[in-house]
């Protein structure tokens, strides 16, 4: 009985935490391409560990990857939906909203002033992320 509870316990958890999961001017939207390899101009670090002009996010298994991610000043975050079910990246403040982004579909913005960017996704709000823009 002890070791009945205790699986239960255990996938409880875990389905839990798979659940919680669900966590400009520039603007484009396109379809990405199927391969997950893209051009080596969009990083999401510089190696020095310094801002980037121009990052990637990811939406995969109803999260934003990276997070945070950290652009300069005049740079640009491109979102990818790697998911099948539609995703947003909004900003709380109302500063940009990509619209729902399809499986494959991708969006990107541009951030011209310095701050910090908190965002969900509409459709999914326990999704959340963080754009971080800072001077070059």
């Amino acid at each position: 009985m002890m070791k009945s509870k205790a699986l239960l316990s255990g996938f409880l958890v875990a389905l839990v935490l798979g659940l919680a999961g669900c966590g400009g001017d520039d603007k484009t939207t396109v379809t990405a391409p199927e391969s997950t390899s893209e051009s080596n101009d969009e990083d999401t670090t510089a190696p020095s560990g310094e801002a980037v002009r121009s990052a990637k996010v990811e939406i995969e298994d109803f999260a934003y990857n990276p997070d945070p991610v950290t652009i300069a000043v005049g740079g640009k975050v491109t979102w990818i939906n790697r998911d099948s079910a539609p995703h947003t990246a909004t900003a709380g403040d109302g500063s940009f909203d990509t619209g729902a982004l399809e499986e494959g579909k991708l969006k990107s913005e541009s951030f011209k002033e310095p701050g910090i960017f908190h965002y969900i996704c509409s459709i999914h709000p326990e999704m959340h992320a963080t754009v971080e823009v800072v001077e070059g």
